[in-house]
């Protein structure tokens, strides 16, 4: 009932430890004395060192980044929330300049602490891991990455997450062990006894139970081995962790377990009794005796531990409303039970007074949390505002940079251009020049040659009429010739009235010759137009008999009817007819030449 959250307290007591990164000698000396006043309990004195150090002007950005950092978690320690956002700020500025990732890292670490004030667990990851990363592969500054590493347990421990829990706790372990850091192994050691007690809570596992118990064992014989390097408060809270094990989970008798708690919690009063660990420790201590006197039904003893309590308290001269409040309720409670209805009345009384001045104290504490997370969201918002003008005059930067040379490269190129240009028309009208010579020259050329060519054609045309009007004018005479011999035949025809076979015989000889001369005449016709005969055939739409290319070729020779009937021994009237005939061969129209149709065909 009235034992207090030891995983916070231990994560207030975890926050201190000596770096040595990029630190002068001096510096180091001094944050050994820091953290010799931490375990001692005198943030007082430990504030006042670290002001006379910022005196100094030969601290260097690291330096400052280091003792505002420690600045601002000895304020957070002691509640002043203000002052400690202040530090955090001044130590995150000097960061920004420093040298070493491990300054940056210890400037992470006071804003985690500080969010872990406020109650914003997500910024505290944040955080965390941002140092963790500031520090990955790096073991210069142990006792940070420590800090850093518990932070994160304490975070996950809040949120149930068990393997987290274990994951971080380990890490602290690892560098406590490393960094040779007792104290910071107390608090690792308590912590991974809370680990197993939580598991015990969901499993109910007795192993758990004894787990937990081992390491809260191992924390105690760290004190007996190290007395000097474990501080006041860690030893506090591992003898109040010891006693109240008994008082929760331990199955031996009633009297075996108040042995056992009362063991533990000598040494704790002892501690308490020094000054150098925190009054309110007083309320635990006594909380479990009178719980167990009240088990015992010694209401009278109860009250008296409780009494006792208020008394250590009160010789502190620091105000624990919160911690007296809870004291005077289970006193007003006792005094209910004895009967002492007075008594009961002046302890409620007094327990609502220090409720009222726990609310005020708590709203003290809440309008710190607000004026800083108010100072935050400012400082974000003008960080903010800051980043985007620092982008934008980047990019006016950018523009402005890329106007100009967009200008520079523009005027080149028109430079370029001109004398580009001036020499491209040099050279057009060069060559333009030499064109038109060349143009003159290959018209004139052109021109004689079209001149010879047609001077060629006019002579071949002339050859070939000349060639044309000598095949007629053979073609003619073979026709008379033809003719002759035609009126031969006739002659020839009327002697074979006289039944003599000689005549006869010449008669057909003679009609041999006559076939023979026209197969000449043809042989002519086809040399003068060779595709004739070829082109009456195509143009026919009937089949042309050997007579029908007779007549064809006397009527492509020019000749008239009267000419064609006597080379070919028949009536005038006979050749128009075959005329005719052939016109519906050629499927030519009455009112088509027949003569002009033929005529058509050569070429």
């Amino acid at each position: 009932m009235y034992l207090k959250n030891f995983l916070t307290v231990i994560l207030i007591l975890s926050l201190g430890g000596i770096a040595r990164a990029q630190l002068r000698p001096a510096m180091q000396e001094m944050l050994a004395s820091l953290e010799n006043l931490r375990i001692s309990n005198r943030p007082t004195e430990a504030l006042h060192l670290i002001n006379k150090n910022l005196e100094s002007k030969e601290n260097t950005a690291d330096e400052l980044t280091y003792l505002y950092a420690h600045q601002s978690l000895i304020y957070g320690s002691i509640d002043s929330l203000l002052l400690s956002k202040r530090s955090l700020d001044n130590s995150q500025r000097c960061a920004q300049q420093a040298s070493s990732n491990e300054a940056k890292a210890i400037a992470c670490r006071a804003e985690a602490a500080l969010n872990r004030q406020l109650g914003l667990p997500d910024e505290v990851t944040k955080s965390a891991l941002k140092g963790l990363q500031l520090l990955k592969k790096s073991e210069k500054d142990l006792s940070n990455q420590y800090a850093l590493n518990y932070l994160l347990y304490g975070v996950y421990s809040r949120w149930g997450d068990d393997e987290k829990m274990n994951r971080y706790i380990r890490n602290c372990a690892y560098y406590a062990l490393k960094d040779k850091n007792y104290n910071a192994l107390v608090n690792v050691n308590n912590g991974i006894s809370s680990m197993y007690q939580a598991r015990y809570e969901k499993q109910q596992e007795r192993a758990l139970l004894d787990s937990s118990f081992r390491y809260l064992q191992k924390s105690f014989d760290l004190r007996q081995q190290h007395p000097k390097q474990i501080s006041a408060n860690s030893f506090v809270i591992t003898c109040i962790n010891l006693a109240n094990f008994f008082v929760e989970f331990s199955e031996a008798p009633l009297a075996e377990r108040k042995k056992q708690a009362f063991h533990y919690l000598k040494f704790a009063e002892e501690a308490l009794q020094t000054k150098h660990a925190a009054a309110d420790y007083w309320v635990n201590v006594f909380g479990i005796k009178s719980g167990f006197a009240l088990q015992e039904n010694n209401l009278s003893l109860a009250e008296q531990y409780l009494l006792q309590c208020i008394s250590q308290i009160k010789q502190d001269g620091n105000t624990f409303y919160k911690s007296e409040y809870t004291v005077f309720k289970q006193l007003a409670a006792i005094a209910d039970k004895k009967g002492d209805l007075p008594a009961a009345l002046r302890y409620q009384n007094t327990a609502e007074q220090l409720l009222k001045k726990t609310f005020d104290q708590q709203q003290i504490f809440n309008a710190q949390k607000l004026e800083v997370q108010y100072e935050s969201e400012k400082k974000n918002q003008q960080l903010k505002l800051l980043s985007q003008q620092a982008a934008f005059r980047k990019k006016q930067n950018y523009l402005y940079g890329g106007i100009a040379l967009a200008l520079l490269g523009g005027l080149c190129f028109m430079f370029r251009s001109y004398h580009f240009k001036l020499r491209l028309s040099i050279e057009r009208e060069r060559k333009l020049q030499q064109e038109k010579e060349e143009t003159e020259k290959r018209t004139a050329m052109q021109l004689q040659l079209e001149q010879e060519e047609q001077a060629r054609l006019r002579a071949e045309q002339e050859l070939l009429e000349l060639k044309r009007k000598q095949l007629e004018k053979e073609a003619l005479a073979n026709s008379l010739i033809i003719e002759h011999k035609n009126e031969m035949l006739q002659q020839i025809k009327n002697q074979l009235h006289t039944e003599d076979a000689i005549p006869i015989k010449k008669l057909l000889k003679e009609e041999m010759l006559l076939s023979a001369d026209f197969e000449d005449t043809t042989k002519q016709i086809q040399q003068l137009h060779p595709d004739f005969f070829k082109q009456l055939s195509a143009k026919a739409i009937k089949k042309l008999t050997p007579l029908d290319l007779k007549y064809c070729a006397y009527l492509h020779l020019q000749m008239n009817t009267t000419q064609i009937a006597q080379a070919l021994h028949v009536a005038p009237h006979s050749v128009r007819m075959f005329k005719y005939r052939l016109k519906q061969k050629f499927g030519l129209d009455r009112d088509v030449d027949l003569e002009e149709f033929l005529r058509c065909l050569s070429p």
